[in-house]
């Protein structure tokens, strides 16, 4: 074995060694980490506790506080009735006015200590017992003044006789209304101290309980989580290099399988063919099956694709509905085109899936080593590109990478980056193409077709850019700015005298299913004041199929703003004579397919004819597009085919130029009809 492959080995063996070892000691530190983790949440519940503790004793303090207030209160009382009683018997003037100022000085404490305890939690024996002392001070009040003041006039017996018999008793009861106050207030006191002792040794039983508990569980599952680490391990592994919905390997095990491969291809001398597969319309089973249905057929398409290869093969899931398939140790192409060809086959067999019976097809894209790419890397990029190709070609197909593809998706990115900004700049313009009504050779409608007036490559029709537009969903702010600007300039030709003239405007799938596609509409009318019966919408037949109950009432909705509705590229779709009845249309277009070789192929003849026929059954109108020469025409005139558009008419112009084709004498300018079947009811 050559040095090279040896080492390359030998690393990945020592990765494979390394990553369990690397991964225990992670876990190791997460456990230490956790463990520190509890500790420090313990300090904290600790820390906490104490706190707790304090705003507790916080609370004790109002208590005392409260106390505090109320003796202030019972002292200052006492000293009042003390200062009543020796009152009378001072004969000083002076004295008795120092006396009478002290007086004053306790009830002013009296007052501001009762305040004071208002301003306090209070409980409701509290509120009682200071509202009844309140009763009791103000009836004491009037009393004690009138005591003062026969003492001031010297009346000394009289003054002695209302202190004695009145004053005193008053102050008595005073006082036994403070004294059930202090009562009831220590009560409380003691009470709320034994509840915040028991919380506080409530709240650390329960800390040191839950910290001892914490770690042992810490313990516990350190224990499980070692025991459990090396199967972990390989379960973790499995996940990073397998596809979970398939089993498959996905992209990481895919590109270092590959690489081996491509080691043992140079040693021998060999190629490698990389597929890179897609499979076709994946998101419609999707969307109207379930994501469920979905898994299952994406299950399938592994099992059949592993099935299709050798066991050395790779067959890998990279994502979504993407697989690739790497095979090695081939010497022709052959051998590599012959598996492409039995993988398009098995895929498209069909597919039971929930009792429903599904057939999916896939696109794949091919690089071959050495020819494509020496590199995994650059295989795969190129195997893709070659998908693109093939998906963009039709799909159900395979394709074979090119140089030449780069170069094409390179300019698309390029492409996209400017449509980006293309509406911004309003780069986007319509031209519009004449529908010829052959019965009165007038312009009867035009239709709007859009192009972008790129600023280096000049005009380009739809085909360069209408399907990213749609890709990126930008098609829904494009198409609503520019049916705006074609029922404008329809409603500058009304103005201009050609008021029969009509406009039609098609609609894509996303517009359509656009939750503002009616509000755009309405508004488009109303801003250029086109009536509604001269603006037609073309859809093309797939959108209805998507959901036809939602369709149905979409294009109910259309109606009834006034406007008509018509089917574009009738013929070629997927529309039934039941969806025709079911739908309230009201124009169905002849897709050219049919009209190309009406004049000289009898199969064609007879489908238009029946097409025509139909028509005139279900009262619709009818337009035959593609028209290119006068043969073509004098076959669709002879069938009865009212109303012509294509290159023989007009090309789509500018807007400034259909002036001078809604002026032209047709009937003139075509010359007279010619073998015209006569009594035909036209189209």
């Amino acid at each position: 074995m050559p040095t090279e492959a040896a080492t390359l080995m030998r690393m990945q063996a020592a990765r494979r060694i390394a990553r369990p070892t690397a991964w225990k000691l992670a876990l190791l530190a997460g456990f230490v980490t956790q463990l520190m983790l509890i500790v420090f949440v313990t300090a904290i519940g600790l820390q906490q506790l104490e706190v707790t503790t304090r705003n507790l004793q916080q609370v004790v303090d109002v208590h005392m506080r409260k106390q505090n207030y109320i003796k202030r209160m019972v002292v200052a009382a006492r000293e009042r009735t003390v200062i009543l009683l020796i009152l009378p018997q001072i004969r000083d003037p002076f004295e008795r006015d120092a006396m009478l100022m002290k007086f004053n000085e306790q009830g002013a404490d009296f007052v501001a200590a009762r305040l004071a305890l208002l301003g306090m939690p209070l409980s409701d024996t509290e509120a009682a017992l200071i509202s009844r002392q309140g009763q009791v001070t103000g009836a004491a009040q009037p009393v004690q003044l009138r005591v003062i003041d026969l003492i001031n006039a010297d009346f000394i017996d009289e003054a002695t006789n209302l202190v004695l018999n009145q004053a005193i008793p008053m102050q008595n009861e005073v006082m036994s209304t403070l004294s059930q106050l202090e009562a009831e207030t220590q009560a409380i006191s003691t009470a709320a101290s034994e509840k915040a002792r028991k919380e506080h040794a409530a709240a650390r039983f329960w800390m040191y309980l839950l910290s001892g508990a914490a770690l042992l569980v810490g313990l516990l599952v350190a224990a499980v989580v070692f025991y459990f680490a090396a199967r972990i391990s390989r379960e973790r592994e499995q996940l990073v290099s397998l596809d979970t919905l398939t089993g498959l390997p996905n992209r990481m095990l895919f590109m270092d399988r590959l690489n081996q491969s491509l080691i043992r291809a140079k040693r021998y001398n060999t190629q490698i063919g990389l597929m890179f597969i897609d499979l076709d319309r994946f998101k419609r089973v999707n969307d109207t099956l379930g994501h469920a249905s979905g898994d299952q057929l994406i299950r399938e398409v592994a099992r059949r694709l592993r099935d299709t290869v050798r066991a050395d093969d790779i067959v890998a899931r990279l994502g979504g509905d993407e697989f690739v398939v790497a095979i090695s140790d081939v010497v022709t192409l052959s051998s590599i085109l012959q598996v492409v060809e039995k993988m398009l086959a098995t895929v498209t067999v069909p597919y039971q899936l929930d009792g429903r019976e599904i057939f999916c097809s896939c696109s794949i894209g091919i690089s071959i080593y050495p020819h494509d790419g020496t590199s995994a890397s650059n295989l795969l990029k190129n195997a893709d590109t070659a998908m693109y190709h093939a998906k963009n070609s039709g799909r159900n197909r395979f394709q074979l990478y090119d140089a030449a593809m780069n170069a094409m998706a390179e300019e698309r990115l390029q492409l996209e980056t400017e449509l980006h900004y293309a509406l911004e700049r309003n780069e986007f313009v319509f031209h519009y193409q004449p529908q010829l009504n052959l019965k009165t050779g007038r312009i009867h409608a035009v239709e709007a077709l859009i192009r972008w007036q790129h600023p280096k490559k000049g005009l380009l029709s739809p085909a360069n850019f209408l399907d990213m537009l749609d890709e990126t969903g930008d098609i829904v702010s494009v198409g609503r700015t520019l049916l705006l600007v074609a029922c404008r300039q329809t409603a500058i030709w009304h103005a201009a005298g050609f008021t029969d003239l009509g406009v039609a405007v098609n609609v894509s799938g996303k517009e359509f299913w656009h939750s503002g596609l009616i509000d755009s509409i309405r508004n488009a009318l109303t801003q250029s004041g086109l009536p509604p019966s001269a603006l037609q919408i073309e859809l093309t037949e797939g959108i209805f199929m998507d959901d036809v109950e939602a369709a149905e009432g979409k294009v109910q909705a259309l109606k009834a703003l006034g406007i008509s509705v018509a089917v574009d590229d009738f013929g070629t779709g997927y529309s039934s004579l039941a969806h025709l009845k079911r739908f309230p249309l009201d124009v169905l277009k002849i897709d050219r397919y049919f009209v190309k070789d009406v004049h000289h192929a009898p199969a064609s003849e007879a489908l238009v004819s029946s097409i025509l026929a139909l028509c005139r059954g279900l009262n619709l109108g009818i337009v035959a597009e593609g028209i290119e020469n006068r043969e073509q025409l004098e076959s669709l005139r002879k069938l009865g085919c009212q109303v012509v558009q294509g290159y023989f008419i007009s090309r789509p112009v500018p807007a400034d130029a259909i002036h001078a084709l809604l002026g032209k004498n047709w009937l003139q300018a075509l010359g007279p009809a010619e073998h015209v079947q006569p009594n035909r009811t036209a189209i």
